[in-house]
């Protein structure tokens, strides 16, 4: 005679392990699809950060903030309007973070050593409670906290000097490098040199036959 309790006991422990693998796989899934997600929008916002639009940008920001002397004195009553297209692509990408569109990490590899010297010479504009422009500043403070703990944490296992985040003398380097550079990275990592061989292989399949972007 069957054990018909016995039966429906191994059915319902089959079901509840198939249950679990199939909501374990769809986590997976999941976390997998956000990931490239978090990927495809770092490569477009890099995209614009390299536009030719956005590098002339940058260098009028570093015009702006330089003469023979050095760094050109500005006050939050009188702010370089230049700084404000810089600044608010910065908030755009805190924003992306916060929102969990990108990967915080992933920003500080690509931006900080570009974001950093600009937000510590503009620093009054974005935190000082007499700036107008402190409130639409908000994701732009968040973010550039969070980076700074990942580059101080490396600097300490590194035994670096983590002062050295705050030196006048990197924000004149880093301007003076956009003005004679024309905006241009500085160096290619290795989101680039993917998005470039990306882009080299498309205009190679349009060049044998016109394959579908969007395929």
């Amino acid at each position: 005679m069957v054990n018909w309790v016995a039966v429906q006991a191994i059915a319902n422990s089959v079901l509840v392990i198939t249950s679990g693998g199939a909501i374990g796989y769809a986590g997976l899934q999941i976390a997998n699809e956000r990931k490239y997600r978090s990927v495809s929008n770092l490569e477009k916002q890099l995209s614009f950060f390299l536009s030719e639009s956005f590098a002339l940008a940058r260098k009028q920001l570093a015009q702006d903030r330089l003469n023979a002397q050095g760094l050109v004195a500005w006050d939050v009553s009188n702010p370089p309007v230049s700084a404000f297209e810089v600044l608010d692509f910065y908030e755009h990408i805190g924003l992306l973070v916060k929102k969990g569109h990108l990967d915080v990490y992933d920003v500080w590899h690509t931006f900080y050593e570009w974001a950093q010297p600009v937000y510590i010479d503009l620093r009054p504009l974005i935190e000082d409670a007499e700036s107008s422009y402190s409130d639409h500043y908000s994701d732009l403070r968040k973010l550039m906290r969070q980076m700074d703990e990942i580059q101080l944490g490396r600097m300490h296992a590194h035994h670096a000097n983590h002062w050295a985040l705050w030196t006048p003398e990197r924000i004149l380097e880093h301007y003076r490098y956009e003005l004679e550079t024309g905006g241009r990275r500085r160096r290619m990592n290795r989101l680039q040199r993917r998005q470039e061989a990306r882009e080299k292989m498309d205009a190679q399949g349009g060049e044998g036959g016109g394959v579908d972007a969007g395929g």
